[in-house]
């Protein structure tokens, strides 16, 4: 099956600040859709464009919600369509890859092992970024993946056990590289009324997939211990995933009136201007996209207590570090922030300064300098 492809405009020269010249890059996730691992990946091929490389976003199973923000970055995105079997994807890739010869390949989420056994048959240099604990039955597929991958980047300086002991990627083969974000997305945004919610009421809001590892749940069962005692406060979600129905039905059962769900959102930076506290509820993390962008806009941040939120967090110097499946615990993390407006403001202040690091201009060059090191040694 021929490929859908958006023709990639011309693309600036000159002085490119990590390598003597403009690399092609094809960046590969399983979709375009609305997702932390998409919004890094955007913001990265959008650096790195904007820097001279002429950058490709392959889409292995067909169109999503970012492929027109893509395209308006005038970034080339192509759909393989390929279907969920292994054999289809490696062969429309390698084809792809042989037809448009690249200088690296980069998978992201849940297209390891295809990306690598085709960028090994083309002879493209492999890189794959490992964005969060992912099932451990996939485990002995991805140690496979690991064979035919240049290097494994991951996000905190802590490499968690997945990637350490059961996909067993050896050290020489890791890179650290921490996610960052435009910065100019979030800062100064204006603040944005819900429909539904009162100017003057504090608003509690989590931004994140409906999906297992979002510890939702925990979030709207603290939720109903705080309302009991912050009558007025409401709670929002951010996001859409196939758990909606299930929470939706958890919400009745709680009886939490005050607890909204909005779907899948483009306006999430003029959001967080409107949230009183951000949370962030989950059960394990890669190095949230959207935790980095409400510490940006200065919005006061409380994590489950793990390895990527702590990173992030500064261990809790930049904001509240809960232990996670704890719902007393989160409630009371998050009455602590809406009763104290010093503490917010502490925990607002320093995350804003802390969030200096988590640019896309820095993980852009990061990713150049590992991609050049590849290549010089490849040659």
């Amino acid at each position: 099956m021929k490929p859908d492809e958006t023709p990639i405009s011309d693309q600036p020269r000159g002085d490119l600040r990590s390598g003597s010249g403009p690399l092609r890059i094809l960046h590969v996730n399983h979709t375009m859709d609305l997702g932390g691992t998409e919004v890094m990946l955007l913001d990265l091929a959008n650096g790195q464009k904007r820097l001279g490389h002429q950058v490709t976003i392959c889409s292995m199973y067909g169109p999503g919600i970012l492929d027109e923000k893509a395209r308006s970055c005038g970034l080339s995105v192509v759909h393989l369509r390929s279907g969920n079997r292994l054999r289809h994807k490696v062969k429309l890739l390698t084809a792809y890859l042989r037809a448009n010869p690249q200088d690296v390949i980069q998978s992201h989420w849940g297209v390891w092992l295809a990306t690598a056994l085709s960028g090994f048959l083309a002879g493209t240099p492999r890189v794959h970024t490992h964005h969060a604990n992912q099932q451990r039955r996939l485990f002995l597929e991805h140690r496979v993946a690991s064979l035919f991958t240049n290097k494994v980047v991951v996000l905190t300086p802590q490499v968690d056990d997945y990637i350490r002991k059961w996909v067993r990627v050896p050290k020489r083969k890791i890179a650290v590289i921490p996610n960052g974000i435009d910065q100019s997305r979030v800062q100064n945004q204006q603040r944005i009324e819900l429909d539904g919610i009162p100017p003057h009421v504090p608003v509690v809001g989590m931004v994140a997939r409906l999906s297992p590892p979002k510890d939702y749940s925990t979030f709207m069962r603290a939720a109903k211990i705080v309302f009991g005692r912050f009558p007025e406060a409401q709670f929002i979600a951010v996001g859409d995933g196939k758990l909606r129905a299930q929470l939706e039905t958890e919400k009745i059962q709680l009886g939490i009136p005050n607890f909204n769900f909005l779907g899948n959102r483009l306006d999430v930076p003029a959001i967080l201007g409107r949230m009183t506290v951000n949370v962030l509820a989950t059960r394990n993390e890669g190095l949230s996209i959207t935790l980095l962008e409400a510490m940006a806009s200065g919005c006061p941040c409380i994590a489950s207590d793990i390895p990527a939120n702590r990173f992030a967090l500064d261990d809790g110097a930049c904001g509240l570090l809960p232990p996670g499946n704890d719902p007393e615990a989160l409630a009371a993390a998050i009455e602590s922030l809406l009763k104290d407006e010093p503490l917010r403001t502490g925990l607002s202040e320093r995350a804003t300064k802390r969030s200096a690091y988590f640019t896309v201009e820095r993980m852009t060059n990061d990713y150049l300098k590992l991609y050049n090191e590849l290549l010089t040694k490849a040659r």
